[in-house]
């Protein structure tokens, strides 16, 4: 009977445990994803190694590539959002062809509704790409540790600790 007891805590246990891992530094060529000065919260752009993004789907291979759960769980929402955005549009044109009664208060109704709910999904979705682009900038820039061999001459190779602090 005491088994019954312990198995919801062993099973605690060893979830914690599980999470508990040092996390995996992030790849040395990933670069910090900047955002453009021109950026206004309906349409976001971004810099990645100097080059332009023109669109914020343009940021997920970095973000994928870091292999972050918490970057990649914002990301995939920015998807949903923008493909949640995209059926309302498609929605509304729906109703306006296939709609056999032309009465002017509904279509009104309908346009705006439609209008109102694709900038509200669009808020949310560049909501969660900004998020996610803050989260890949956090664990890119984050402080590293290492050891290194350096070659001095004359003395030959001498150990070291460095930590690298990005500014």
């Amino acid at each position: 009977m005491r088994i019954f007891f312990l198995l919801p805590l062993l099973f605690f246990a060893i979830r914690v445990n599980a999470q508990s891992f040092a996390p995996v530094p992030p790849p040395a060529h990933l670069a910090p994803i900047l955002h453009a000065p021109g950026s206004t919260i309906l349409g976001p752009s971004y810099y990645y190694k100097g080059r332009r993004l023109s669109a914020p789907f343009s940021v997920e291979v970095p973000i994928l590539e870091l292999n972050d759960p918490v970057a990649t769980m914002h990301f995939k929402r920015f998807r949903t959002w923008t493909n949640v955005g995209r059926l309302t549009g498609l929605a509304s044109v729906a109703y306006v062809l296939f709609n056999r009664t032309p009465d002017p208060q509904t279509r009104r109704v309908v346009y705006i509704g439609s209008l109102i709910a694709s900038v509200g999904f669009s808020l949310v979705s560049n909501s969660q790409v900004n998020k996610a682009v803050r989260r890949y900038n956090a664990v890119v820039d984050a402080p590293k540790i290492g050891v290194t061999l350096l070659n001095i001459p004359g003395y030959g190779q001498i150990p070291g600790v460095g930590v690298i602090v990005p500014i």
